[in-house]
């Protein structure tokens, strides 16, 4: 185990996480993807935990960063953090996914509010997480929510991947539960001149839906997030990302934003909010994405035009996010010496990135 001496760190208890390394090249510090056993395995968790536990600890007593970025989902690893910080008198801040607060982890809110309340800043991705981590403060501890949506960062190339002659768009998922996959499938049918790319591993789709999938669409399986898949998202002419949960932000979205590439997503206020003119919006039935399609055909110059004007209009706002951030920190722990060297994204060797759809 090599050390680092940044001032910052980012923890994530995942194979991989974009938003994590974002984050983690804006504040100048490692990534730390700390992972054992079965990715998202419930059965795993009482085992894993602990193991992810003692080696997160053991990577931040060698590093001592003087603050630490962490995700939650899963609360433990917030909890973790919040040890070592209590230990070393150093700060944190959590990032919050949406999925953090469902009703699987209710059990755990206890825990949660007290990772809450202690850390320097909640970082959410809109108003409606920002109400509800406030909600969670009390009276001598308040808990501080910072909204924080995406910061549209440049890329890599990844690796080419081939699409066929004509239109192409790519259905960015994992097969999530608020994922409308049947009724993509269904407009697949009523544009049969279109050709639909699904990522995600195939294994985790149900197998009569698959078998049952219209000539025109491909399943693509797993995509290495930093190869194949933006090499997808980059040569498509369309990307779609869709949910069914409002207040979600879709990594998959911005990433396509990110590359230039047009997209279709799912009406939420939220999402409109979030890329603005860059998106055609559609309703999670086969009718509505399927003149969702149509029209990103017949404005794909338009849309890549929004594109770029949409990342421009982001990025001036993340920068003003990012400053808020900093200050917060600085207040709670001193200056921070600045550091322009690149992010190092650490993971186990037994890991492989996946595409990651934020929920």
């Amino acid at each position: 185990m090599t050390t680092d001496n940044s001032e910052w760190a980012a923890i994530a208890w995942a194979p991989y996480s974009r938003r994590s390394e974002m984050f983690a090249r804006e504040l100048g510090g490692p990534l730390h993807c700390i992972h054992h056993l079965r990715f998202q395995s419930p059965p795993h968790a009482p085992v894993k935990y602990v193991m992810q536990a003692l080696s997160t600890l053991r990577r931040l007593f060698a590093d001592r960063p003087r603050a630490v970025h962490v995700q939650n989902p899963p609360f433990v690893c917030g909890l973790t953090v919040a040890l070592y910080c209590w230990l070393t008198r150093s700060c944190y801040v959590v990032e919050h996914h949406s999925a953090a607060f469902g009703a699987i982890w209710d059990w755990a809110r206890p825990f949660q509010k007290l990772v809450v309340r202690r850390a320097v800043a909640n970082i959410v991705t809109d108003g409606h997480w920002e109400d509800v981590v406030r909600s969670w403060g009390g009276r001598r501890a308040p808990a501080h929510a910072l909204v924080m949506h995406d910061a549209f960062l440049d890329l890599p190339e990844g690796k080419p991947f081939a699409v066929g002659p004509g239109r192409n768009i790519a259905f960015a998922g994992t097969f999530a539960d608020d994922e409308p996959l049947n009724a993509v499938l269904d407009a697949a049918r009523l544009v049969p001149d279109v050709r639909f790319y699904v990522t995600g591993e195939t294994a985790k789709a149900p197998r009569a839906l698959v078998a049952q999938a219209p000539p025109n669409v491909t399943f693509t399986g797993f995509l290495d997030v930093n190869g194949e898949y933006l090499g997808l998202l980059r040569g498509v002419d369309a990307a779609m990302v869709l949910t069914t949960r409002d207040h979600t932000l879709q990594l998959a979205g911005c990433e396509a934003i990110a590359v230039g590439t047009p997209l279709i997503t799912s009406d939420w206020p939220y999402l409109r909010e979030l890329f603005s003119t860059a998106a055609v919006y559609v309703a999670p039935t086969a009718e509505s994405i399927r003149d969702g399609v149509v029209e990103a055909m017949q404005r794909l110059p338009d849309l890549r035009h929004e594109a770029f004007e949409v990342r421009r209009m982001q990025r001036s706002r993340w920068q003003s996010q990012m400053a808020q951030l900093r200050a917060l920190v600085e207040t709670a722990i001193g200056p921070m010496q600045p550091r322009d060297a690149p992010c190092a994204v650490e993971q186990t060797p037994d890991d492989r990135a996946s595409t990651e759809v934020l929920t």
